[in-house]
């Protein structure tokens, strides 16, 4: 599952409230660069129907080395079934992979504003999103389906699609903004890199140097 055994946590740094530095003015947290892939023409008016954002949003930096805090590579876990290993192999597929994700969101993305408060007022209170960490820095999310059709729309939110088959996942899980937008909850709930419960302070840790004005929680497993 993993490149290498489990390392020793590194030190983790204080957590820091909402309101830190908008008294100074100062650029809260590190800078980085956010994306926005919207959805093609057809995936657009699925998720009218359907109720559902099949948008990707992706946030680069390079200011945080993402190595301290996760260091260690997933890979896709193996099913123990045989039904379960052939529904693995379709869906990781690298043809499959490209294709779904072509026909879910448009190449082109839309640059936004370096605008982290935006970045997270536009989260729905009342929605999960998945995530994967990437060891270049990025986070790639997608809302997850919900609703009558969830299950027909889920493959469009997969973590190994949000990824597009990169060899360098260092965390995946679920978050989800609290009700009084003031905490970001997040776990490690994929099916596909199962990380680690020991790895879940680490992600939280780093969530936090992300986006300092928000109090990061991590929570189990949904």
């Amino acid at each position: 599952m993993y490149y290498t055994n489990w390392r020793q946590k590194p030190r983790i740094p204080p957590r820091r409230g909402k309101h830190y530095n908008m008294s100074t003015g100062e650029h809260i947290g590190p800078p980085m660069t956010i994306s926005v892939y919207p959805p093609t023409r057809v995936s657009k008016r699925l998720g009218k129907i359907f109720g559902n954002d099949h948008s990707i949003k992706e946030i680069c930096q390079t200011s945080i080395d993402i190595n301290t805090y996760l260091p260690i590579c997933l890979r896709p876990v193996l099913y123990s079934t045989l039904t379960d290993r052939i529904k693995h192999r379709i869906c990781s597929a690298n043809s499959v992979v490209h294709l779904v994700r072509r026909s879910q969101v448009q190449n082109q993305a839309v640059i936004r504003p370096n605008d982290k408060i935006q970045l997270i007022d536009d989260l729905s209170t009342n929605r999960n999103y998945n995530f994967v960490l990437l060891g270049d820095g990025r986070l790639i999310c997608s809302q997850v389906p919900h609703g009558k059709y969830q299950y027909a729309c889920q493959l469009l939110s997969k973590h190994v699609i949000l990824a597009g088959c990169s060899h360098d996942v260092r965390f995946a899980g679920e978050m989800r903004k609290s009700d009084n937008s003031e905490m970001l909850l997040i776990n490690n709930s994929s099916g596909t890199y199962q990380p680690d419960d020991r790895m879940l302070p680490n992600a939280v840790a780093y969530f936090q140097r992300l986006f300092p004005h928000v109090l990061v929680q991590g929570t189990s497993r949904c």
